[in-house]
């Protein structure tokens, strides 16, 4: 039928540049869209493909899409430098992908020293709110149930209301072009019959609570002109271009049809009271100064004293009392509700934490604005930077006192608890590296906050180290132009990646050869098996294959 039609009409002389959208136009010359009519077929919707990478830097994320799931590593047993293993005991031995925990560490720890939140403070008052609550809750459960059943009883009786609409003068007057019947319905042009009482002051009665015409829910409205007024609830629509057009939400916008037929001042009352105030702008990026850590040294420091807490393998996160950023300065927009049982007028500094061994899916979920996944995080505080010239002892006790008076739902207090000696901290460690974390951090007794890298804040990680094979040299960027950037290596289970971390000039300007083996460390593997945050130790001239290393199976808390 549309190939009939398109074949009697006569081609429009301006084609695609036609702005004609009269029915009659389009019915007397054949535009492009009815050429495509005759063409269209149905394809199949692509599918959309997503590469996915992983993260090699803290301290420029990247946002990813949603990562795969952890392959397991099947790793030959490592050999220490002090083994005198046989290779035939190192060919048994990587046959095996089973490597023991580390050692527990027994450890007296009930007489500990900690700043800690208890929750109990406020439980009685609790128990009494949650009652009283449930009652009331009854009766608004019942009230809400008659409600419902009104409206659905109101719902059952819809109807249909044929409106005919007042007709207004076209501003354009004689100067209109338009020729369609639906305009001249619903404006007067020279020619027309204009009723003797025709008043064009659009006057309309001064009350707000109740429209000028009733439309029960679920009703509509049929107007003459062919527009469709339509009520769900206190959400009203109009089938009209002008009311389509609009970017706003739906319950915020408006129409002159539904100012004629509800009143202009019903109208602007309700779209008023359903618009949500702006949010007040929030820069995109501050300049901030974060406190940052040293690397341990056990042979130079006393840990005794220290206060300790987990490494968390999160996202470093500044909160200003109205956005979070990171230690870079640049903004993450968490919704409204992760947010709302944080200070306003109290600075945090903490980790935005999905748990241990999820930092690329945490890295994701936090540089997604308004992210529904952020209910997989949490905000662990360690300290408040907005009080640096108080000893850190002061510090923690005002966020504690906060969180035991307000519990926020989505943010977590960091324990400290205080070091006996080496070996309480060594058994600390060994504990939470058996339960899948990262490391340990201890801070300096009564130390204030300092917006920079301070020794009065130290960190303790394990690494592992293993061998890989040297397959190609990447050329560096910047400072490192025209000479080796970073080695791209190949894992003995086969696995890909680049290393240039821990490289000097001396290995930059010579690299270790193609088909060499060398000697890396890393933190631990991401979920697609390769070693994050690898660094370069050295070539090996030992060796001829690459070894992988082994990791530590993860135990329960109990078991650490």
């Amino acid at each position: 039928m549309a190939t009939a039609s398109a074949t009697t009409k006569k081609k429009c002389e301006f084609w695609d540049k036609c702005y004609r959208k009269n029915k009659q136009h389009k019915e007397e010359f054949l535009h492009p869209s009815d050429v495509e009519e005759t063409k269209k077929e149905v394809q199949p919707k692509p599918r959309l493909v997503h590469e996915i990478s992983a993260v090699d830097d803290e301290d420029d994320l990247h946002p990813t899409s949603t990562l795969p799931k952890a392959t397991t590593l099947a790793g030959s047993k490592r050999k220490t430098d002090g083994d005198k293993t046989s290779d035939s005991d190192i060919a048994t031995s990587s046959s095996s992908s089973f490597i023991p925990p580390l050692k527990k560490v027994k450890f007296d720890n009930t007489d500990e020293e900690k700043i800690s939140v208890d929750y109990n403070k406020k439980k009685a008052n609790s128990n009494t709110n949650v009652q009283t609550t449930n009652s009331s809750d009854k009766g608004d459960a019942s009230k809400a149930g008659a409600d419902t059943t009104g409206t659905i009883a109101t719902a059952n009786t819809t109807q249909t209301i044929q409106y005919k609409s007042r007709k207004e003068k076209c501003k354009y007057w004689d100067k209109c072009y338009q020729t369609n019947q639906s305009h001249k319905d619903e404006f007067y042009h020279p020619g027309d019959d204009i009723p003797a009482d025709f008043d064009d002051g659009k006057k309309t009665r001064g009350q707000t609570s109740t429209p000028l015409n009733a439309l029960p829910d679920g009703g509509s409205v049929q107007f003459d002109s062919g527009y469709t007024l339509k009520r769900e609830g206190d959400i009203y629509s109009c089938s009209c271009k002008g009311f389509l057009i609009q970017r706003a939400p739906i319950n915020e916008r408006t129409c002159k049809h539904l100012k004629e037929y509800l009143g202009e001042q019903f109208e602007k009352a309700r779209v008023e009271k359903n618009t949500k105030p702006k949010k007040a702008h929030i820069s995109s990026h501050i300049n901030i100064s974060l406190l940052l850590a040293h690397k341990y040294e056990e042979k130079t420091t006393d840990p005794r004293g220290w206060w300790i807490s987990e490494k968390l393998d999160g996202v470093r996160a500044f909160w200003n009392g109205r956005c979070f950023y990171s230690r870079l300065g640049n903004a993450f927009y968490a919704p409204e509700w992760f947010t709302k049982d944080l200070p306003k007028d109290i600075h945090l500094d903490g980790e935005l934490f999905g748990g241990r061994g999820q930092f690329q899916s945490t890295v994701s979920i936090v540089k997604t604005a308004e992210s529904p996944k952020w209910k997989d995080i949490k905000y662990h505080v360690f300290d408040a930077p907005h009080m640096g010239k108080e000893v850190f002892e002061k510090r923690m006790n005002t966020i504690k006192e906060y969180f035991e008076e307000n519990e926020p739902e989505y943010a977590v207090f960091v324990e400290q608890t205080k070091c006996k000696s080496k070996e309480h901290l060594e058994a600390k460690l060994t504990k939470v590296l058996n339960i899948g974390g990262e490391g340990l951090m201890i801070r300096q007794p009564k130390s204030i906050y300092e917006g920079t890298r301070s020794r009065t804040l130290l960190k303790i990680k394990k690494f592992y180290d293993a061998e890989a094979i040297v397959i190609a040299h990447e050329r560096g960027k910047g400072v490192n132009q025209n000479r080796c950037g970073a080695l791209r290596c190949r894992m003995a289970c086969g696995k890909e990646f680049s290393v240039g971390s821990g490289m000097t000039d001396k290995n930059r300007n010579n690299p270790p050869k193609i088909g060499s083996i060398i000697t890396y460390k890393f933190q631990e593997l991401s979920k697609s098996g390769t070693p994050r945050f690898p660094t370069f130790v050295g070539v090996r001239l030992d060796k001829t294959e690459p070894e992988d290393a082994e990791i530590r199976p993860v135990l329960n808390e109990e078991d650490a």
